[in-house]
């Protein structure tokens, strides 16, 4: 996997004892990664021949591989195609032995990545950590990676801006992003508390060593520093850049787009980046963001209920609409970054599609007019199902384009699978001529099908109308030793997992959707009141829902326990994750209509909330064991806040004469440990 395009098996297979290369040689890091690879065959007397000549017509990154009982022949057009011809001899490598086949392979779109969100998790990944999630998705052929460097949400932990800055900033070094680390380990046995703990790609500045890594794997980074949405602490540093209300005051939030202390700050950022990480790598290819640049609730400490709209209304900027000011932003920053060498300039659609519906051809021609036409490449986002992506509206391809679709990027929930959506974009870069698939994401192996399933469509499109030839392929590729069993258990987790709120009932009973502000409920909010106030109000919905995922993920989970199969884990935390909360939520509805109703006594609620923490503090165990470690850290404080809950309920019911038990507030019976968790 991915599918390669033409593939033609012969009867018979060769046993191997050790290769020797012969062929073409070269300097180039693919190359020697190539080589690199090949060295798990160990020395020995059958050949593998590398030929560099032209293949499939010349197209990019394309190689032939023909293995015969005398030897394999490897003949590709580069460097990447030689890489990727190597990648295929090992993944059909297995028991000393090569199965005779030929095959004639190449991409269908060049641009094939993922953009790892800069959020919870990858801020504390290490050098070690990318760099094993570069080897995993080169081997599914990815060559893009887009890294989000610089990023800002609203409050939501610990009363702090969710703000992200990944490198250190010579030119600005006021700008950190610090955050806390607070979680229960079932390790350890105690709680980790960790205060003003900064990213670890910023204090250990590896950025460029990532570049370098991912380069020899055929993997081009480009960073993507947020420019307008999404940007919280630059304005909120220097309000003297911020938009400025109708009476020349700073609102904090936003920029003046009319003010050339603006542009001097940016710029200055934008040159540290490319002159210390970029040109030195050759990289001319870089993502300014500009997504949903409008006012949110929680953007502002001083009035988290508040909503502050990021554009200016100056003196020089009233005369504007918002439009118009968007637009000079794009222009002012597009033209300097060509000047500085970028020839992509990665720019996200939704302000110019969804909001201001200028994605058009005097929109073409203004960009012309600018000479930054060229350069501009729009990435078209949309996380929906298939029937409601882009706001159900017929996107175009006037523009260089990229598609986004969604393989993952809530870590810290419970997982699911939007590969609905992955089918909907591929569909329509292949119908819009785009240039590539780069999905928005985090970086974990809970999203391992997701992956797989983006790398297979962006390398052979016409795939993408047999979804279930991928699923067997994916049960057979991650569970050779038992694929027919796998394809069982996967096809109950996919029923788990869907990315349908109708359906999957679970995500929304998530503590981290009680994080966001919203103006009608004081903060924090009330959690988990919240939740069971939605099951209250549909009781037989859920209860059913509940009764329904213990049972399959039951039966998922026997498939996988034990197994030393690494993906097997993978997937027996997921359906852990799903049996847990289910028997949680369900167990409590249950006792609290029993003791309110009289039928149950306080003793037996006790011993079902002890039984609980158990199960709730084994399925944390599970977390701690298989998440990436920096990942881990907010998923676990997530699970400690609902541990914390079952254990203060406990105590409450044991200490308190006459106890009441209300579970739509349980803020009577909260901990300072709850509250300081929360």
């Amino acid at each position: 996997m991915p599918c390669p395009k033409k593939l033609e098996q012969k009867d018979g297979e060769v046993k191997i004892k050790g290769i020797k290369v012969t062929g073409f040689k070269c300097d180039c890091d693919v190359f020697k990664t190539a080589l690199e690879y090949l060295s798990v065959f160990g020395e020995g007397d059958y050949t593998v021949e590398i030929n560099k000549t032209e293949v499939c017509e010349g197209k990019k990154e394309s190689y032939i591989l023909d293995i015969t009982p005398e030897k394999a022949v490897i003949s590709a057009n580069d460097g990447a195609g030689i890489f990727y011809a190597v990648i295929t001899l090992k993944a059909l490598y297995a028991d000393n032995t090569l199965p005779i086949v030929h095959i004639e392979d190449y991409p269908d779109f060049y641009d094939r990545g993922l953009l790892l969100e800069n959020r919870y998790g990858s801020d504390f990944m290490t050098l070690e950590d990318y760099k094993k999630a570069i080897d995993y998705l080169a081997e599914m052929k990815y060559n893009q990676l887009t890294v989000g460097v610089y990023g800002c949400w609203c409050v939501q932990y610990d009363m702090r801006l969710s703000e992200f800055l990944y490198l250190p900033l010579e030119c600005h070094p006021e700008l950190k992003t610090p955050r806390d680390i607070r979680y229960w380990s079932p390790e350890k046995g105690e709680f980790i508390e960790r205060e003003n703990v900064l990213p670890v790609m910023f204090t250990e500045d590896y950025f460029g060593e990532l570049i370098k890594y991912a380069k020899s794997r055929n993997i081009t980074i480009k960073p993507l520093f947020n420019s307008f949405g999404h940007n919280t602490l630059i304005p909120r540093l220097h309000p003297e850049l911020s938009a400025k209300d109708e009476n020349g005051n700073p609102t904090k939030h936003g920029f003046c787009v009319s003010d050339e202390a603006v542009y001097e700050y940016m710029f200055a950022i934008y040159d540290e980046i490319i002159e210390k990480y970029m040109k030195p790598n050759g990289l001319d290819a870089i993502e300014i963001g500009l997504d949903e640049v409008y006012a949110w609730h929680g953007e502002d400490l001083d009035d988290i209920y508040g909503k502050f709209e990021p554009y200016c209304r100056c003196e020089k900027c009233r005369n504007m609409d918002k439009k118009e000011l968007m637009l000079a932003f794009i222009i002012r920053v597009c033209k300097y970054l060509k000047a500085k060498g970028m020839k992509h300039i990665y720019i996200y659609h939704d302000m110019l599609f969804e909001i201001f519906d200028i994605v058009n051809d005097e929109l073409v021609d203004l960009f012309k007019k600018e000479d930054i036409y060229d350069v501009v490449v729009l990435d078209w986002w949309s996380y929906t199902k298939e029937e409601d992506v882009f706001q159900k509206r017929e996107i175009n391809g006037l523009f260089r384009s990229i598609a986004k679709p969604f393989t993952g990027y809530y870590h810290w929930v419970v997982p699911m699978e939007y590969n609905n959506n992955i089918y909907a974009h591929a569909k329509l870069a292949k119908k819009h001529g785009f240039e590539g698939i780069e999905s928005y994401s985090s970086f974990e192996y809970c999203f391992d099908r997701p992956f797989m399933y983006q790398a297979e469509l962006c390398w052979n499109v016409d795939t993408v109308d047999d979804y279930d030839a991928f699923l067997s392929r994916y049960a057979a590729s991650r569970f050779p030793e038992n694929p027919d069993g796998a394809k069982k258990a996967l096809d109950i987790m996919a029923s788990l997992t869907v990315n349908d709120t109708e359906v999957n009932l679970m995500n929304s009973l998530e503590y981290y959707w009680f994080t966001y502000v919203t103006p009608d409920e004081e903060y924090p909010r009330n959690f988990p009141g919240g939740a069971y106030k939605k099951i209250f109000a549909e009781k037989d919905k859920y209860m059913s829902y509940f009764e329904t995922v213990l049972e399959k993920s039951a039966e998922a989970i026997k498939f996988f326990t034990g197994s030393d199969n690494y993906f097997a884990k993978v997937w027996y935390a997921i359906a852990m994750h799903y049996y847990t909360y289910a028997y949680e939520y369900r167990t409590l509805v249950e006792l609290s209509d029993g003791y309110n109703g009289g039928t149950v006594d306080r003793e037996k609620v006790i011993d079902n909330l002890e039984i609980i923490i158990k199960l709730h503090e084994e399925f944390m165990a599970i977390v701690e064991d298989i998440r990436i470690e920096a990942n881990s850290y907010v998923y676990l404080r997530n699970h400690s806040i609902m541990r914390q809950v079952f254990i203060d309920l406990k105590e409450y019911l044991k200490n308190t004469d006459e106890p009441k038990l209300d579970l739509t507030d349980l803020r009577y019976c909260a901990s300072d440990r709850f509250n300081k968790l929360r």
